[in-house]
């Protein structure tokens, strides 16, 4: 394949920098287009594809530097202003002398949705997206409902990804040296003591303030500080799901933090589309998580990922007839099994009712009146977070939640075991009556497989604040926990687990009060019959 360096100029005057590899042969080709913020190699993050087989298939791959990152010029912005630079791309790549005036995208995170906001500019020549764990906009990537900064995806993604961009951007314009780069990333501890750096600066309060961002990424502190989602600092960060028509391959994994925001983008979305989710995190694709092996069948290079793609855009790009497959395909977990769907969420799921008793229990039937339990909030002895949907913490996923067993700030209400299996795939939500001695409380929850053997698996978990509260009167909170699809098996136990935090995943409730849980609290989950 020949490799060049290509440059474009968008509306406003700013050149964009893309590498571009396509076949070595004479002629048009259609154009597979990505653009990211985190370098254009093709190892870089966020791109999960074959470049060779994808140029070897006979297309023209082009990944472009965004706007104010590496060699592209401007001022980065983050997400805003990317749905204008998107159009333009689109429309440069549809008119080189070596495109046939087709163009796709693809790429995971910051690559995504670059893509839908691309797509809902309506670009000619676009003419298909796969967008991979995509955030649904760039309030949700700040922050969780409530405006809970959620230190997991900012904090991190800005100390390990875009400082160090920074300081590689201006090293190559001879404004840094590497000895600037060489003393941040002592600084963070990068890359052995880089969690313990993260859970340390986590404590830092206001979560806004942290030194080590404030020069290399200067937004940090506003977007951290600005928790109300109806601020105009967001606006230009919102997907257009109306106006995109454009066929979407949509792609998630269950342990991936912006797998309720790639759901909700299929759901949304107008045009043809396909959904994937598989046993995956925002950042592993293979068969295991964290020593959770869930079959050889279960990783991205198991289901071929780069040929489900080339599939996708043969059909769109060059009117290949497409393969018989259905429009959604889930993995689920404790059976261990892809399987394929018509539609999601499933049509056959009933959302079953599963009420928290005031002795710890877990049931069908509703719970007595009284409390379904208390727990109080401690910011200066927050729940540490074990697992989930994380990033960069001591460890992700599916994590044995029995090293918290010793703390009397959780609540934990199970099933007995459950003498036949039951499937709970779609959306899950804690739908709890709260009442707090503190203005505001924090409610975060869990939901939980506890293996006969004692081993508790945590599936999701959820968090939500709630703000303006009177001391002694309820109010209804609904928690959602996102989405999940798992086969508790029998002899397994369902568990929910209810706390004032989840620390440092997300950051701490100043508040410090003790929360009730007032019967009728219950969790509702999409039971497959």
């Amino acid at each position: 394949m020949i490799e060049t360096t290509e440059t474009m100029t968008t509306r406003d005057g700013v050149e964009l920098v893309a590498t571009l590899w396509r076949p070595d042969q004479d002629g048009s080709h259609p154009v597979l287009l990505s653009r990211t913020p985190y370098g254009r190699g093709p190892q870089a993050p966020g791109y999960h594809l074959d470049v060779e087989r994808l140029v070897a298939a006979g297309y023209a791959v082009c990944l472009q530097d965004v706007r104010g990152t590496g060699s592209s010029q401007g001022e980065f912005r983050f997400i805003r202003g990317e749905a204008a630079d998107g159009h333009d791309a689109v429309r440069w790549a549809a008119t080189r002398p070596w495109s046939d005036g087709n163009v796709g995208m693809f790429g995971d995170s910051y690559l995504a949705i670059t893509q839908l906001l691309a797509a809902q500019e309506r670009p000619e020549g676009l003419r298909a997206i796969a967008p991979h764990v995509s955030p649904f906009g760039l309030y949700e990537c700040v922050h969780q409902p409530g405006g809970i900064p959620n230190l997991n995806v900012f904090l991190t993604v800005s100390l390990m990804v875009l400082a160090v961009q920074e300081l590689d951007r201006r090293i190559a314009a001879g404004t840094g040296g590497p000895r600037d780069r060489e003393a941040y990333l002592e600084a963070v501890g990068m890359p052995h003591a880089f969690a313990r750096t993260v859970q340390e600066l986590s404590e830092r309060v206001p979560p806004g303030d942290q030194p080590l961002l404030a020069d290399l990424v200067p937004f940090y502190s506003t977007f951290m500080n600005t928790t109300d989602p109806a601020d105009p600092l967001w606006r230009e960060g919102v997907v257009d799901h109306a106006a995109i028509e454009t066929p979407a391959l949509v792609g998630t994994g269950w342990y991936d933090y912006f797998n309720a925001a790639s759901i909700e983008h299929y759901l949304r979305l107008r045009g043809p589309r396909r959904l994937i989710v598989g046993p995956w995190s925002h950042i592993s694709h293979g068969r295991d998580i964290c020593g959770r092996d869930y079959g050889d069948r279960a990783g991205q290079d198991a289901v071929d990922w780069t040929g489900i793609h080339l599939d996708w855009f043969d059909h769109w790009l060059r009117g290949v007839p497409v393969r018989e497959s259905a429009p959604v395909k889930i993995f689920v977990m404790g059976a261990d099994e892809w399987r394929e769907e018509e539609s999601w969420p499933l049509t056959r799921a009933r959302p079953v009712p599963y009420h928290l008793g005031a002795d710890g229990t877990l049931g069908t039937e509703p719970a007595g009146g009284g409390a379904a339990g208390a727990f109080t909030a401690d910011p200066g002895d927050p729940v540490p977070t074990v697992g989930g949907a994380v990033m960069v913490f001591d460890a992700f996923g599916p994590l044995d939640q029995r090293p918290l067993d010793a703390r009397g700030d959780v609540l934990r209400h199970r099933t007995e075991p459950l003498a036949t299996a039951v499937e709970v795939s779609g959306r899950v939500e804690l739908v709890a009556l709260v009442s707090s001695t503190a203005p505001s409380a924090d409610v975060a929850a869990k939901l939980i497989d506890v293996h006969p053997d004692g081993h508790a698996e945590l599936l999701i978990d959820g968090i939500v604040r709630v703000t303006g509260l009177t001391p002694g009167e309820p109010r209804e909170v609904r928690v959602p926990l996102g989405w999940t699809s798992n086969l508790f098996r029998p002899g397994h136990r369902i568990r929910i687990d209810v706390a004032g935090s989840n620390f440092p995943r997300f950051a701490r409730n100043p508040d410090k009060g003790t929360t009730t849980l007032h019967a009728p609290s219950y969790v509702l989950l999409p039971t497959i019959e």
